[in-house]
Parts: C-alpha cells; structure tokens; sequence
C-alpha cells in the first residue's frame, strides 16, 4: 500500500507527465484502463492505486513504475556521452536514444553508419513527421524524392518522412548523425539495415527509421 505521502508525489508526477507530453486526462485514462475521473483523484493524491494501474500509467509515459515516485527534474537533464542507451545495432548501423523519457513531441538520435552502410537500395517512408538530419562526422548522400545529394560534417538536411528518401555512407570512415524528428515517428527501428548493393525488397512499414 502507497502512504499518503507517496500518493501525492504520485499524483504531482502524474500530472507533470501529462504536461511534459502533451496527453489528456481521458487519453491517459484510456491507455491504462481506467475512468478519466479516476486520474483526476490520482493526480490530486485522492487514490491509492493498485500496482497495476501504476505500471499501465507508467508504460503509457515511456517510464518504470518506480519512475513515477521520482520528483520531475526542474532543471537541465544531463546525458553522458557513455550513458546513451544503444537502441539497436547490427555491427554496422548503431542507434543511440538522446531524447530522456517521457519522450514528448520531438524525438532526438544519433546514428552510426559504417562505410557502405545506410538505410537500402530502396527509398521508404515513415509516416509524416518533419525530420531533421545534421551530419557531424563523415559523409552521407541523400536521396529525397528522387534527388541525390552529399552531405558532409556540418551539413543538414529536412523533408517530411512521408516523402520517399534513403541514405547511405558514402566515405571511408563511420559517418555520424544527429536526428530530430517531430512529432516521433511511427514507434521503433529499423531491425535490417543492407549494404548498397542489396537490392531485396523491404516492407516499407517495417522501416520505421532510420535513425
């Protein structure tokens, strides 16, 4: 059972939360199975929810359940360099979260593409979000909605995810990215990630991003 004490700080990072991310009384309320009135007596320190109304809130933020007892940080939240989490990797292509949950409207990555590695031969979209490529290290060439285009360190690109588009490291050396996208686009990465000369076909849906 949650004290009092516990159900306040409950409630004020619930409500935090819901700031941070832009998310309504009733959607939240949807997403954990509950009455929208419900998260209103939770958010006001009036209910001792049970561990798995706490977890189905939780996981509606992108956050642990224990995350949820923790003050919101009123301040700058710092990442190190070496504790980025590594979203996925294949030896070839390694994603790095920057975005700290609860992720809100934009969404930042970093990606590491080996020479010759990028995102396949095919162009794919992704929903319809603005992204935003800034290469810091390498040389990646673009291909948006038929043009081609190199970019170097220092250089960025921006177009709309539903406009078909690929990439690939066109350089001798690991070229790097940083990624914006907002809002997030559809959930997830890309698990296959081919060299230039792969000419399989790929489900565009399966492509969610490619950084």
């Amino acid at each position: 059972m949650t004290t009092t004490t516990d159900t306040a700080a409950l409630g004020q990072r619930v409500r935090d939360l819901r700031a941070q991310t832009g998310v309504s009384m009733r959607a939240l309320a949807a997403r954990a199975g509950v009455s929208a009135g419900y998260i209103s007596q939770i958010e006001n320190g009036q209910a001792n929810p049970s561990l798995a109304v706490i977890r189905s809130i939780a996981e509606s933020f992108g956050v642990t359940w224990l995350e949820l007892f923790q003050p919101t940080p009123r301040h700058g939240r710092v990442l190190r360099r070496e504790d980025r989490p590594r979203l996925f990797s294949d030896g070839n292509v390694a994603h790095y979260g920057i975005t700290q949950p609860p992720v809100g409207n934009v969404e930042v990555l970093v990606t590491e593409y080996a020479p010759g590695q990028g995102t396949g031969a095919d162009d794919y979209t992704h929903g319809d979000s603005q992204e935003i490529c800034l290469v810091i290290r390498g040389s990646l060439e673009f291909t948006v909605d038929g043009e081609t285009t190199v970019l170097d360190a220092g250089d960025s690109i921006e177009y709309r995810t539903s406009v078909p588009h690929r990439l690939v490291n066109i350089g001798d050396d690991v070229a790097e990215a940083v990624w914006v996208v907002t809002p997030p686009s559809v959930p997830g990465l890309r698990q296959r990630h081919t060299e230039t000369g792969d000419t399989g076909s790929r489900d565009t849906a399966s492509r969610d991003t490619e950084a």
